[in-house]
């Protein structure tokens, strides 16, 4: 905190301030023992740190700023000696006592200006006191109040007992000088005073994380008005008159408003604060990205529960540890990442002495005593594999593959993201700390305790009450959990239901809480029962006619103050709605699963305060209610009725209209022949489009339709009642919710087969762990056999050169001839057996390569990478060699084994050994050859996976952080993020009774498809059908034909409303011919309010169909299409159509 010095206390000042005793007097005088004492009078209020809490009893606590000792705001002190009957009254103006305005046992006028005595606090130390600071004069009826009742004084003041005051300790509501010198916020937080050993501490400042506004550096910040200033003790007490100087204390005053006030305002301040980080787009930007990137290595809770949803083993950690073990879990994970070279430190006890020095070891050290050695060892698979997720996600999974420190700045990023994460947590908590403190002080009841001294005779006064309590419960909720704690509030406080009701008196107040409870239980029968709905607007009247009893003025909260008395009812309804809305939400769920509705149940649970603002709304816009009539009642079922004709003769021309867009899909309908349906379409809509007005206007409160249902609000304003229909009518069209063997490793050749099979058998595990899904594709099942066959090859390479090995070393240490021999035998068969196998699955395995790397080679052609058509092509080249290669090899092997098998039994171990040179050779000839084409596969590999970048690689590469940043805005940046993890996926999918494709959009949910626009751009491949022309020989040529329309009303919506949009789009059996081929775009905003659309291109041409001998196999299946760039060649540009819900096709089409 920067010290602040206090300006110098004058000579005179000072000397005011000493006591006047005789020096020379051999006695000293004891303190507090004349008749009467002097106060000098503080108050309770936030302070920057100075908590007294320790020492001082205080009226409550708080948590976002300490609660402690100030000096007095501008306003009034009214002082009540209960021995007299004498009432004081004091204006306080900076921070001082200026004017003694009152002094008597009755008040007369509400206005009083003129002193009538000296400014001073003194009173009878026998005597009891009551105390209350206010902010405004008291009238002459509050000041009665409390001078004609004992129990209003005791409800409304503080009680201050003079003679129990303790001259070191004070007492309750008081303090003693030194009390007063260390805890007065204005002399103490600053001062500079030496302590025992002679050194002058400084005073504590706040720790702040790096990029706080500098606004927050500066002490007291949070103040309402600017009252802090440094002070010394003398400046107070020099007031002390000399009479007193050894028989005064300091009295202290709540003013809870005044705390109110201050938190609003600190909680104003924060909010400014994230508001102007907010507005910084580049900083928020560089922020949202880089937390994006870092949640997809970085393991914490979030992540934690999001891979939980798929792998039981992590689901397993999650369950079985707590939060503090999870942490610490994170926190080694974090270092083990961050460590490039963590060391292994062999046994625990190793491990611990580690610990002391390296910081790896630390973690995992305090990793594995959270944990316990059971839960460590049952889960240490679990944790080494979020650890290799996090590394692959950081380096690249794939041999040369690009991880994200290869495309980001990762150290510059992560240094920005905490800096702001810390900036953002703390202003975030501090935020919460102070709504929390504002709901408690306000739930406990002090505001309305403090408020009462407010006359709501006076016009001042109803506004200076109506702008304070706004600015004490104005956005104090922020969640569900703190509206809930509000409503519970005024749910047992109704006088809360109108400004002013708590300062009646204690009498008044329990007589209108008990007429308002009454009224509340009168409108719950009043509308239970149609026939006494005039009962309400007799029941409105009766609150109005007490509320003008009580409260005089209280016409003019309806006229001359609404605008205020508009904004404090909407800071209130938050919680004043919280019950209406549960109670629409069990109706609306109780309505979907078709149970049975009580409408009488729904004004009986939405709480009374609720009910009470209904009766005041009617009572103050002159409302009335009653049930419909006949003839409204019968205009209404009459609409219903046409309506739901209409409705359902428009949903069977939809249908038909599909059908015959799907009979010109498979041709044989004419282009065209929809028009009539789209003609009935239309007609259908403009007859519905009147009937559906009148019965929105029936269902709509003040709704003017000559149609009516249930209960009619009758009264309201013309323009109020235009206004409440044209908004339900765009409501209804926007819708806007992981000594011989060394021998085989250092050998070169079978180190590259050891490699591969150790990678290959990690995606063997991989495809396993895909395959025992549930919901496995043929795609897993080609992935799997595709792994099984490369680890087979690669498995059987590594047999065969780990026996070479160690026979060659057997060899070499045998002495007896015959002992060679059998070892040259041996030699022979594993030789033989193993490099056939070896050659038959290699060539077998780069066979599928050759494929693989061919589609690769065609789609980098597509797209002009031609880096990517580089490595591509060293990869097919690899292929090709070894697929020659072991394709020789085996057959040679075959060949030999065929003629060994073909040798009488006992003379068969010969000929294996005689054999053995000769399979050795082929092996040495084939792996040397080999050992080109692994390079050349490999390298092409590793330059393919280097240059192929997928979506989200390329987002990061060019985003803020990225290597290649492009330096988009943050509207832009956020729209190509989208564009990545909002893309849609589709499946082809075909079943034992359908064919579909299934598309799943994650950046819509179902409830607002329309809203985003979702729109379809389509072309189906075929030929052209003559069936309606005359013969030809030849059959027409394969062509691509616009079809949107066709396509676009076929998608059948299968997610619920809050779900991913999912849609499936069926292929009729006529339609998958050998010539048929859908290519189609996808396209919808990205933000509902902005006008940029994202679109996914999909095409397809393998319908998975086999046909030979005049027999057709359809393949029952799940298989994904990828994406593409454009569409295909021979495709237009023809217009996007909207895919409206309305208009889909049903299930039954």
């Amino acid at each position: 905190m920067t010290v602040q010095r206090p300006p110098k206390i004058s000579a005179n000042t000072a000397a005011m301030a000493k006591s006047v005793k005789d020096i020379r007097s051999p006695i000293g005088v004891c303190p507090l023992m004349n008749k009467k004492l002097q106060l000098l009078p503080l108050r309770y209020g936030l302070v920057e740190h100075l908590d007294p809490t320790a020492e001082l009893t205080l009226p409550f606590k708080i948590k976002s700023q300490p609660l402690g000792i100030r000096l007095l705001r501008d306003g009034y002190l009214y002082i009540i000696d209960a021995n007299t009957g004498y009432l004081h009254e004091y204006r306080v103006e900076n921070a001082e006592i200026s004017k003694l305005l009152w002094n008597s046992n009755e008040v007369t006028a509400d206005t009083r200006t003129t002193s009538v005595g000296e400014p001073h606090l003194i009173f009878t130390r026998q005597h009891t006191l009551y105390a209350c600071y206010s902010e405004i004069q008291w009238t002459a009826f509050k000041c009665a109040q409390v001078l004609k009742s004992g129990d209003e004084r005791q409800r409304l003041m503080q009680r201050v007992e003079l003679q129990s005051a303790c001259p070191l300790y004070g007492g309750a509501n008081l303090l003693s000088t030194s009390q007063a010198q260390k805890w007065l916020a204005e002399v103490a937080e600053n001062a500079q005073v030496p302590d025992a050993s002679g050194v002058t501490q400084l005073p504590p400042s706040k720790a702040l994380p790096d990029g706080v506004n500098p606004e927050e550096k500066v002490p007291y910040h949070w103040e309402d008005q600017p009252l802090f200033h440094d002070t010394e003790i003398e400046a107070l007490t020099s007031k002390v008159l000399g009479a007193y100087q050894n028989d005064y204390l300091f009295l202290l005053l709540r003013d809870d408003i005044g705390v109110m006030r201050d938190l609003a305002a600190a909680q104003l301040k924060v909010a400014d604060w994230i508001e102007q980080w907010s507005a910084d787009d580049r900083r928020q930007a560089q922020y949202l990205s880089g937390a994006y990137i870092q949640s997809l290595y970085d393991v914490n809770d979030s992540r934690l529960q999001a891979l939980s949803e798929t792998d039981a083993d992590i689901q397993a950690l999650r369950d079985e540890t707590s939060e503090a073990q999870q942490a610490s879990i994170y926190e080694f994970l974090k270092v083990r990442r961050d460590h490039k070279d963590p060391g292994i430190f062999g046994p625990d006890q190793h491990w611990r002495r580690a610990a002391e020095v390296n910081v790896y070891a630390r973690a995992f050290i305090d990793m594995k005593d959270a944990l316990g050695t059971l839960l460590y060892e049952k889960h240490q698979r679990t944790i080494n594999k979020l650890s290799v997720q996090s590394w692959q996600t950081l380096h690249g999974k794939e041999l040369g593959q690009r991880g994200i420190d290869d495309l980001v700045d990762r150290a510059a990023m992560e240094a920005f993201v905490i800096t702001e994460q810390n900036l953002l947590s703390h202003w975030h908590a501090r935020l919460q700390n102070i709504r929390d403190d504002r709901l408690n002080l306000f739930t406990a009841g002090h505001f309305h305790r403090a408020a009462w001294y407010y006359d709501f005779t006076l016009d001042a006064q109803i506004q200076h009450r109506l702008e304070t309590e706004f600015v004490c419960v104005a956005a104090m909720c922020a969640d569900q959990q703190a509206t809930e704690k509000l409503a519970a509030y005024l749910e047992s406080n109704l006088l809360t239901v109108v400004p002013g009701l708590d300062t009646l008196t204690l009498a008044a107040q329990a007589d209108v809480a008990k007429k308002l409870a009454e009224l509340s239980q009168f409108t719950i029968s009043a509308f239970t029962a149609p026939e006494s709905l005039a009962g309400v607007n007799v029941l409105s009247n009766q609150f109005r006619l007490l509320m003008t009893e009580r409260l005089p003025n209280y016409t003019k909260l309806n006229t001359q103050f609404i605008g205020l008395q508009s904004m404090l009812e909407e800071a209130y309804n938050p919680a004043h709605q919280l019950k209406v809305a549960d109670q629409l939400e069990r109706a609306h769920d109780n309505f979907k699963q078709a149970q049975n509705i009580d409408p009488n149940g729904y004004i009986r649970h939405i709480g009374a305060p609720a009910r009470l603002q209904l009766l005041r709304a009617f009572s103050r816009q002159g409302l009335t209610l009653r049930t419909a009539s006949v003839a409204e009642i019968r205009a209404f079922n009459d609409a219903r009725e046409q309506s739901m004709n209409l409705r359902s003769q428009l949903k069977e021309t939809y249908r038909l209209r599909n059908r015959e867009l799907m009979r010109q899909s498979s041709g044989v309908a004419m282009p065209g022949s929809e028009a009539a349906y789209n003609q009935r379409i239309q007609l259908l809509k403009n007859a519905l489009l009147p009937l559906e007005e009148r019965l929105a206007g029936a269902l709509t409160v003040g709704g003017d339709s000559p149609a009516q249902i249930g209960t009619v609000i009758d009264g309201l304003d013309p323009q109020l009642r235009t206004e409440m229909t044209r908004t339900a009518r765009d409501f209804r069209a926007t819708g806007t919710f992981n000594k011989p063997l060394l021998a085989a490793v250092k050998s070169k050749g079978d180190g590259i087969a050891l490699v591969l099979f150790v990678i290959q058998g990690q995606k063997f595990i991989e495809a396993m762990s895909a395959i025992v899904k549930p919901n496995r594709s043929l795609t897993d099942w080609g992935v799997l056999i595709d792994s099984f066959i490369g680890m087979s090859a690669a498995g059987f390479a590594t047999v065969q050169g780990l026996s070479v090995t160690i026979f060659q070393a057997h060899i070499e240490q045998m002495e007896s001839a015959a002992g060679k021999l059998n070892t040259m035998s041996r030699l022979g068969l594993w030789s033989g057996i193993a490099g056939f196998g070896a050659f038959a699955f290699g060539a077998l395995a780069a066979t599928i390569d050759l494929s693989k790397h061919s589609l690769q080679w065609a789609r980098a052609l597509a797209k002009g990478n031609y880096k990517g058509l580089s490595a591509t092509t060293l990869q097919i080249t690899g292929d090709g060699i070894l697929v020659g290669t072991n394709t020789w090899a085996a057959k040679h092997t075959g060949s030999i084994i065929k003629n060994i098998l073909k040798t009488p039994t006992e003379l068969r171990a010969l000929a294996w050994a005689e054999a053995s040179p000769r399979l050795l050779a082929i092996g040495a000839r084939a792996n040397l050859i080999g050992l080109i084409g692994t390079a050349l596969q490999l390298a092409g590999e590793g330059l393919y996976n280097y240059f192929n970048l997928d979506d989200l690689q390329a987002w990061m590469q060019t985003s803020t952080w990225g290597n290649k940043s492009r330096q988009r805005s943050l509207q832009d940046e956020w729209s190509e993020l989208a564009k990545v993890v909002q893309k849609p996926t589709c499946e082809l999918i075909r079943d034992n009774k359908r064919t579909y494709l299934k598309l799943v959009l994650p950046g819509i949910s179902t409830q607002e498809m329309d809203q985003r626009k979702l729109q379809l751009q389509a072309y189906q491949q075929g030929r052209d059908n003559y069936i309606h022309q005359p013969y030809r020989p030849t059959l027409p040529p394969v062509r691509w034909k616009e079809s949107t329309a066709i396509w676009a009303t076929r998608f059948i919506v299968v997610s619920e409303e809050q779900q991913a949009l999912t849609l499936h789009l069926p292929i009729n059996n006529c339609e998958q011919t050998s010539s048929f081929a859908l290519a189609f775009t996808i396209a919808y905003q990205l933000e509902a309010e902005r006008d940029v659309f994202h679109h996914t291109t999909f095409v397809l041409r393998d319908l998975y169909i086999t046909r030979d001998y005049g027999v057709t196999i359809m393949t029952e299946g799940i298989y994904r299409l990828d994406s593409v760039e454009s569409m295909p060649t021979g495709t237009g540009k023809a217009p996007f159509r909207l895919v409206i819900r309305d208009e889909l096709a049903t299930a039954n089409v």
